[in-house]
């Protein structure tokens, strides 16, 4: 039996595109052009998911803010050279395309630009009402503010919207704002990972989410 929804919401990286080997690539070049050591692939995995000024501070060791503005814009640069590497999940677009009538908002920490720019590069953006990314948005997950604010605006009830994602985050986020929560299991929190934080559904394959909500 599905559940009746009004307004899906996706988490960004991990959960519609795999992003990650293109953001790795690119924290590599900046660390390489600021002479910064190597890190490797595990060591910048680790601060992937929570946005851009985490990735880049976390990469270069400092939260000292002038050394983070210069690698954030070098991060930048290369970021934009390698949005060609981006590709979508399995499924994806037929996915969307099912949901076409349904509301379609991106909520993500990641920055507005960067989401834009794959969207378009993967001629999918017609699908969405807004991107809700980590520079615009008046929070970040976990804090269920920028959700609120999205059923208020929607006039949806919190049990007929649903957000949808690869993180533990994204399942606290749902949760603190009362709606339902999905997470994909390819991202970049593994499923057994993801159980212990008892998300409304857990699937392997975003076009099973067809099946569940309708």
């Amino acid at each position: 039996m599905t559940r009746a929804v009004d307004l899906i919401m996706f988490d960004f990286d991990g959960t519609l595109a795999d992003s990650l080997p293109a953001a790795i690539k690119s924290i590599q070049e900046m660390l390489g052009e600021l002479g910064y050591p190597k890190k490797t692939e595990e060591e910048i995995g680790r601060h992937i998911g929570f946005g851009e000024i985490p990735l880049v501070a976390g990469s270069i060791g400092s939260k000292d803010e002038d050394k983070v503005k210069q690698a954030q814009a070098v991060y930048y640069k290369y970021n934009f050279q390698n949005i060609k590497d981006v590709l979508l999940y399995p499924h994806v677009k037929e996915t969307l395309e099912h949901f076409k009538n349904k509301v379609k908002i991106i909520i993500s920490n990641k920055r507005d630009e960067f989401i834009h720019a794959i969207l378009k590069d993967q001629s999918i953006d017609q699908y969405f009402k807004e991107v809700l990314g980590g520079d615009t948005s008046a929070c970040l997950k976990p804090d269920p503010c920028v959700i609120n604010q999205t059923l208020e605006k929607y006039h949806v009830k919190p049990d007929h919207a649903i957000l949808v994602g690869d993180m533990t985050i994204d399942i606290e986020t749902g949760k603190n704002a009362k709606i339902l929560t999905c997470a994909v299991t390819y991202g970049f929190n593994d499923a057994a990972t993801l159980k212990k934080f008892e998300p409304d559904y857990l699937v392997n394959d975003l076009m099973e989410l067809k099946g569940l909500v309708g």
